[in-house]
């Protein structure tokens, strides 16, 4: 797909731009909110969407629209700490998820307990967009520790080990159809790709070890080392039987 981290920039782009405008259906802390309630809302089903659709696109929900991961990456230019690649902490992962999800059940429990809600509904707009002083000042809030994290922690760490969506769609990018393949007669080893990847993938270990795809679940999609490669080795498409690509390579 050429040029496909200019398509990446601007998606990100537009994302951040309308964040403040449809925060509540963008941000994915709103989940939680919307299981409180128990309630079916955009931002419910705009999320639910990227993880159903990771076992086929990966996370591309993470690397095209959320602006929290958006602001990191820009960040994380001028990092303060410089890290090398550290694959995601399982248990960490699991403890997010457990608790991101459970606390919410729990509350939306109490809450049919105590008559607030009957049962679980289907309303996607029942979180309204209104942008008013207190969604300012949380938006306010998410950004500059979105800003924080990528100066001290660097390319996506929290996403990592942090996001409970996140967590969700990296078990179905596991099995991603569309991932990076390098041709590795083309390839210099430079290293390039590495540096600018914006979860520290160790791409030059996928080109030595596995034929030159790259799949790994962190992949954001995101088409930046493919943009970046200077003897166009590195192409993002789709591979819908891994095995049987590398057996052809052979």
């Amino acid at each position: 797909m050429k040029k496909l981290y200019q398509f990446n920039y601007l998606s990100r782009f537009l994302f951040l731009l309308l964040t403040p405008t449809i925060f509540r259906a963008l941000n994915f802390a709103f989940i939680w909110h919307s299981i409180y309630w128990g309630t079916v809302t955009f931002v419910v089903l705009i999320w639910g969407f990227f993880i159903i659709i990771s076992p086929l696109l990966g996370r591309v929900g993470c690397g095209w629209m959320c602006f929290f991961g958006t602001i990191q990456d820009i960040a994380s230019e001028k990092s303060l700490i410089k890290t090398k690649w550290e694959k995601p902490v399982i248990w960490k992962r699991i403890l997010w998820v457990i608790l991101f999800f459970g606390s919410a059940l729990i509350f939306f429990y109490i809450n049919m307990n105590n008559g607030k809600i009957i049962r679980f509904s289907f309303n996607p707009s029942f979180l309204n967009m209104d942008f008013d002083n207190h969604y300012k000042h949380v938006w306010i809030y998410d950004t500059v520790g979105a800003v924080l994290l990528g100066l001290l922690m660097e390319r996506r760490r929290t996403c990592r080990n942090g996001c409970p969506v996140g967590s969700l769609c990296a078990v179905g990018s596991t099995y991603s159809r569309l991932i990076p393949v390098v041709d590795t007669s083309k390839c210099t080893s430079c290293g390039l790709c590495e540096k600018v990847c914006l979860t520290r993938i160790p791409i030059l270990d996928y080109i030595k070890n596995n034929n030159g795809l790259v799949t790994n679940s962190e992949c954001l999609n995101c088409g930046k080392c493919a943009d970046v490669c200077k003897p166009k080795a590195i192409i993002v498409k789709f591979v819908w039987n891994r095995n049987a690509y590398k057996e052809k390579l052979n």
